[in-house]
């Protein structure tokens, strides 16, 4: 017998190769195809229809995108009628409040900014302006009045924006100073009628929130490249405006098939089936386990993306005392809105008239680059403010309530981390403090059954870079459905036939209907099961929205309270235009007699210049515009004591509430500091001296939580006292304390004269996380889009929220500068900080 052959066997020796037609395929994109969420998806479809299915759906052993959306939503709004709902916490509704009003009044700050003006406007510009035809730059650009217009309609967005945020944070504050606890608060707003009307004009603000950053939204969605397709615009014959509709023509195959677009498209039109809780879950999860599919986002859409989904986990967190029959009694209580909520919707009225007028500052902006000049950039909130005065009598700041909050004093107590636990991997720093990273929302969270969802597992950035990177977002959507050697071509004919089927009822009920729409209800209710097209079109039948990028407020009053006949015709009528001559002699005139009254103001000492500046240009050149008030340094900050002078006239009542906030000093602070919050999180800190930058004594404590008493409860200002010299010390011994690595990133981030790059080079955006950490925050990236939320763990100060760049994760230097100005802005971190401990 003859020995075996020692020779290793082949493959084809061992295995015989089959047709390839009843193969598997091996290419990667097949492999990676079930994904987490469509293994649930068919899970629940077999739980449905049965293990075989019922009519079409047996022939199709794949999920189209809208199929797989509808049985993943309609699953979690039946898991959620039984399961027990996300617990109300107050200080995580605080905490989001807080970092969404701050970082829209960072917006405001900004484009009062001449070093930042111009890189936010043009990015707004490449965001709402398509390209043309062949792909070039639209002629839209070299329009001055276009480019005002985009000018005006950013400034007056985020105003809205961050006034209402402000609403809502002062409104948490008051609930909390009420006494509002976590785990008893169902009860509480059942039995406090004033507690409870104040809880519920909250919820109806955070639910115009939620509708504005829809809309905001839904309007950068039509501009996007990957996204703008899918939507048209239509008049409407009832009320003779602009709506936009989905164009089933261009984009139903599309937004049937991908799974990821068909999220995008519920979410980007009002009045969805599903509640947008759901639909983020959904797109949180798809991001998850496909992170390379998302860069079809681009950064501004995603980054509404970002800040819904903020707004909508606010409005989560509220909704859970008022769920229940009890619950949906007390939503339908009556409840009074308040003065402070009628005069942001008097202020939004305003606005929008003001920001249509554009005339006297389109030629003084245009071309845009004029405006890294401070001198440009003021004289066209010069004219900014005097179109506000000339509709509403105020300027922008007044009309809208934020003069305090735009000139909050920074703020900031050290946490020192030990440098050396801080993991290298932006994901294991999650691990770092409290662990934030949210629980995958497909996943039903008890134990394990045979029809559950495994686990879905985070993406390494190794798998994106193992990925292949030459396909594009198309041929992934199609590759749940076809491979290259043709397995799914039964499946592919059967999908076009639906598809075919779908567009004829859509062109047929569109001809009987004579409007935009279809009416897929004249087919039978077991045929549409099977057809994702056909319901694909019966939920987007009839729903649009305006296509304005101007955020409005739903509001039935067409002119504010007491503004009368006169205001439509007032708004119509642009401030007296002047030749750019009489401006610019006007301006000179201005400047001289400022200078002027700034040396006869310098003579007293003890008087502050920065309140004789405030008024000077008002006074010498009344006709002129009025200067707004730009932030201002920290340092000017402290030496502000007092308030510019009032005029003659009695001013007008406060817009908002009385509490006297300002960055200073945190809800979260005041929750802390009078012990509000839960036992268990009121757990004290002791730290060293060298860990605490304002270090305070007893006696200070009671004195300033005197002042609280006497001046709201926010009142503690961060002003210069006995205990300066202690208090720079101890931030200098902080900052001495970091690691080499982390002063790197300081030098490169304050672009100070150590930085050897000289601020040009751009910083890898887990690098920056990891600063922050070692700064003392707690990162969370837990929400969809590129929002990121950094809280501190010392509570006396506020969170703070970036976002995230998309899809390159690396903070290029522009915006690299709008962070740094950021965190100046509120702890004021300077580049004498880390110059004096280098």
């Amino acid at each position: 017998m003859a020995p075996p052959s020692s020779s290793k066997p082949s493959t084809k020796d061992l295995v015989k190769k089959g047709p390839s037609a009843l193969q598997k395929s091996a290419n990667k994109k097949q492999d990676a195809a079930e994904k987490p969420t469509t293994q649930r998806a068919i899970v629940i479809r077999n739980g449905k229809y049965g293990a075989r299915g019922t009519g079409e759906v047996q022939l199709v052993t794949k999920l189209a995108g809208r199929e797989k959306l509808d049985l993943l939503a309609e699953d979690l709004i039946e898991q959620a009628k039984q399961a027990i709902a996300r617990p109300f916490r107050l200080e995580d509704c605080i905490t989001i409040a807080e970092a969404q009003c701050s970082a829209f009044l960072d917006d405001i700050a900004n484009l009062q900014d001449p070093d930042l003006f111009y890189d936010i406007i043009q990015q707004e510009l490449e965001a709402r302006t398509p390209k043309d035809a062949n792909g070039k730059p639209s002629a839209m650009l070299r329009n001055p009045t276009y480019v005002a217009q985009v000018v005006a309609t950013r400034i007056h967005n985020a105003y809205l924006l961050a006034s209402a945020w402000k609403i809502a944070s002062d409104t948490l504050a008051l609930l909390a100073k009420e006494g509002l606890k976590d785990h008893t608060a169902k009860n509480q707003l059942k039995n406090n009628e004033k507690m409870r009307s104040r809880y519920l004009v909250l919820f109806d603000m955070v639910g115009h929130l939620v509708d504005m950053s829809q809309a905001k939204f839904a309007v950068l969605a039509t501009k996007s490249p990957h996204y703008a397709h899918f939507f048209k615009e239509v008049e409407d014959k009832e009320t003779g405006e602009k709506e936009v509709v989905f164009d089933y023509r261009a984009g139903l195959r599309e937004a049937g098939r991908s799974f990821l677009d068909s999220i995008i498209i519920e979410l980007a039109f009002p009045e969805s089936i599903y509640p947008k809780s759901i639909l983020y879950n959904i797109l949180h999860d798809a991001v998850e386990e496909a992170p390379r599919e998302a860069k079809r986002f681009p950064q501004a859409l995603w980054d509404a993306v970002g800040d819904l989904s903020e707004a909508v986990e606010l409005q989560q967190i509220l909704e859970t005392p008022l769920l229940g029959p009890e619950g949906q009694e007390m939503r339908k209580m009556p409840r009074q809105m308040p003065e402070e909520f009628e005069r942001w919707v008097d202020a939004s009225i305003y606005s929008q008239k003001a920001s249509e007028i554009i005339g006297n500052f389109k030629d003084v902006i245009f071309p845009l680059e004029k405006t890294k000049s401070k001198t440009t950039l003021e004289n066209m909130w010069k004219y900014i403010n005097m179109n506000y005065k000339s509709i509403s009598g105020q300027d922008i700041n007044k009309l809208w309530g934020l003069e305090d909050a735009l000139n909050a004093p920074p703020q900031w107590h050290a946490y020192y981390v030990d440098p050396s636990v801080i993991p290298e991997a932006e994901d294991d720093v999650l691990t770092m403090g409290h662990n934030m990273k949210k629980t995958l929302q497909l996943t039903a969270g008890g134990e394990d059954s045979e029809d559950s969802m495994p686990e879905l597992q985070s993406v390494s950035n190794s798998s994106d870079e193992e990925s292949d990177d030459e396909s594009t977002d198309s041929e992934d959507d199609e590759s749940d459905w076809e491979s290259d050697d043709g397995y799914d071509t039964d499946q592919e004919d059967y999908l076009r036939e639906m598809l075919r089927e779908a567009m004829d009822a859509a062109n047929e009920a569109e001809a009987d209907l004579g409007v935009p729409g279809v009416d897929p209800l004249a087919q039978d209710e077991d045929y549409r099961k099977g057809n994702p097209f056909l319901k694909l079109l019966g939920s987007l039948r009839g729903r649009m929205f305006p296509p304005s990028s101007k955020i409005r407020n739903k509001t039935d009053r067409p002119t504010p309270r007491g503004a009368g006949e006169d205001f439509l015709k007032k708004a119509t009528e642009a401030p007296k235009q002047k030749s750019a001559l009489e401006q610019l002699l006007e301006e000179e005139e201005a400047e001289k007699a400022a200078a002027a009254k700034k040396k006869s103001k310098k003579k007293p000492k003890k008087k502050k210049a920065a309140g004789g500046t405030g008024t000077s240009t008002e006074a010498a050149a009344p006709s002129t515009p009025t200067a707004p008030e730009p932030p201002t340094s920290p340092q000017a900050k402290e030496k502000k004591e007092k308030p510019a002078p009032k005029p003659a006239a009695p001013p007008p009542a406060p817009i908002w509430f009385e509490t006297g906030e300002t960055r200073a000093q945190s809800a979260r602070a005041y929750l802390h500091e009078n012990k509000l919050l839960d036992a268990e999180k009121n757990k004290t800190k002791n730290r060293a001296d060298h860990a605490s930058i304002f270090s305070e004594t007893g006696s200070s404590k009671k004195e300033e939580k005197e002042k609280g008493k006497r001046g709201g409860m926010f009142s503690k200002l961060m002003g210069k006292g006995s205990d300066d010299v202690d208090q720079k010390e101890a931030k200098l011994s902080f900052f001495k304390r970091l690691s080499k690595r982390t002063k790197g990133y300081m030098h490169q981030l304050l672009r100070t004269s150590e930085d050897e790059k000289r601020g040009l080079a751009p910083m890898k955006w887990e690098n920056f996380v990891k600063l922050m950490v070692e700064m003392g925050f707690e990162y969370d990236p837990s929400t969809a889009g590129s929002s990121v939320r950094f809280i501190p763990k010392d509570q006396r100060d506020k969170p703070i929220t970036f976002h995230k760049p998309h899809p390159d994760p690396t903070i290029h230097p522009v915006m690299l500068r709008e962070f740094a100005k950021k965190l100046q802005r509120h702890y004021g971190w300077t580049q004498e900080d880390i110059l004096a401990a280098a």
